[in-house]
């Protein structure tokens, strides 16, 4: 587990399928909005044998949601990611404004 499984994000999206990922997509959209500075989730994708492409794919599709969400709402996305294994059933995706970033980076040190 890295430092990254204790970064303070509003909420967290276990990915397992595309079915999840327009609620997540949405979800996030509306935070960036309402506070692009403050912005801070956490998507968990499926960890395992033969789950590594799934995984992949599911984040590709999600990131194209996620920014298509944005320029629907003329929001230019201005967002820091991390990628990570979080446990040994997840991959781990922070996706975070570069200030949420600066803040946990430097308290970490």
């Amino acid at each position: 587990m890295t430092q990254y499984a204790g970064f303070p994000v509003h909420a967290t999206f276990e990915v397992k399928d595309v079915n999840d990922i327009r609620l997540a997509a949405d979800r996030m959209a509306d935070a960036y909005e309402k506070s692009a500075d403050d912005f801070a989730f956490r998507l968990l994708l499926p960890r395992g044998d033969k789950l590594t492409n799934k995984a992949k794919k599911l984040g590709m599709t999600f990131q194209g949601e996620f920014v298509l969400t944005l320029r629907k709402r003329n929001l230019v996305p201005v967002v820091r990611d991390v990628r990570y294994i979080h446990d040994d059933g997840h991959y781990g995706w922070i996706l975070a404004s570069p200030k949420a970033f600066d803040r946990f980076e430097g308290k970490a040190a």
